[in-house]
């Protein structure tokens, strides 16, 4: 299980330990937020946006074969819920077969086949707006659900939501926790999902059938403190910035960067943009497991940014025998007042 942190508090007089949050227990109370429940009993706690498919960076991976690699998208938009059909072989609501790329309402109780009639259904259970929470990936518990600014794990910890983040807190920890980040309470994994409202970007995601179809702009500070990135295509834009994503938005300025200089020099397209994670990690100033933790949350943020139909952020970013690389064919870097580089935009 990648990324798993397990917290603990140390009892230095008889050199023994406790579990981190050894008093929460976790009740089998119905769930709060949007969610689903598939046929063979497990529950979907829906994100913001969230995805459907055989991609292994959808939110819910489906197995089967006639799966497509993105084949649906549940989304929140003005106070409901909506599904769109992304997929080759269809998606079937109440067994009527929906309209691909046109979105349709959900309410509770609607239930949901993905391609084949005969295949698992999802049943809407909850239809309240996505919240906050700690999902317990093995499935067996109900989630944490975070109320800000404090929800009480334990008589001693607490979550702490300050300056957009969430944090875990007890009298020998704060430990700021980014989304999909998993950590052991009571030896159980929980994964945290973050779930901000963002209507505008729900309505303004850039539609990518092909690579070629997005343009991405880097503005940099001065001083490189700041980065800010803009995803477009032919009509819409998806705006990625804030403090605490900083360090993913200076990994790809850095992908970026050698790609274009790839390109300058020659290289075959093939070729362009590698760059060995050890090195990178070097030019970051961080471990190589942590670059890796950076470049997948990179890819996650990449993909709730954008439609993403026939290929996902793997391709996009792209990880293969220890080196990376952006495979982006449109890329404008700005720093400060000045243009630093473009390639392929008009």
């Amino acid at each position: 299980m990648p990324n798993v942190k397990s917290f603990e508090a140390s009892s230095h007089a008889n050199n023994t330990s406790m579990p981190f949050l050894e008093s929460y227990h976790v009740s089998k109370r119905p769930t709060k937020s949007g969610a689903l429940q598939s046929s063979s009993g497990h529950n979907v706690h829906l994100r913001t946006y969230h995805t459907f498919g055989r991609a292994d960076n959808c939110h819910t991976h489906l197995t089967r074969s006639d799966i497509s690699r993105i084949h649906a998208i549940i989304f929140w938009k003005d106070n409901s819920w909506f599904i769109e059909d992304k997929s080759t072989n269809g998606i079937w609501v109440n067994e009527h077969k929906l309209i691909k790329a046109q979105i349709y309402p959900l309410k509770e109780n609607d239930v949901i086949v993905f391609s084949s009639k005969t295949g698992e259904s999802f049943t809407m259970i909850n239809s309240n707006e996505p919240c906050d929470m700690m999902v317990n990936i093995q499935k067996n518990y109900s989630p944490i659900y975070l109320q800000k600014p404090m929800t009480f794990i334990s008589d001693k910890c607490t979550m702490h939501y300050k300056n957009d983040q969430w944090h875990l807190i007890d009298n020998q920890h704060n430990l700021c926790l980014q989304d999909s980040e998993i950590v052991n309470i009571e030896g159980r994994p929980y994964c945290l999902q973050y779930n901000h409202i963002e209507y505008k970007t729900v309505q303004n995601r850039p539609i990518a059938q092909s690579l070629d179809d997005l343009e991405f702009r880097l503005e940099v500070s001065d001083d490189e403190e700041e980065v800010k990135l803009s995803i477009h295509d032919s009509i819409q834009t998806s705006v990625i910035e804030g403090t605490r994503i900083q360090s993913q938005l200076y990994l790809m300025l850095c992908l970026a960067r050698k790609s274009i200089d790839d390109r300058s020099q020659g290289y075959a397209e093939n070729n362009q943009g590698w760059i060995n994670l050890n090195d990178l990690s070097k030019e970051l100033g961080i471990e190589p497991d942590n670059a890796r933790i950076r470049l997948h949350r990179l890819r996650t943020r990449l993909r709730d940014s954008i439609s993403f139909s026939g290929f996902d952020a793997c391709q996009l970013v792209q990880l293969k025998d220890g080196e990376v690389r952006l495979n982006a064919s449109k890329i404008i870097i700005k720093k400060g007042n000045k243009q630093e580089a473009n390639i392929g935009c008009h």
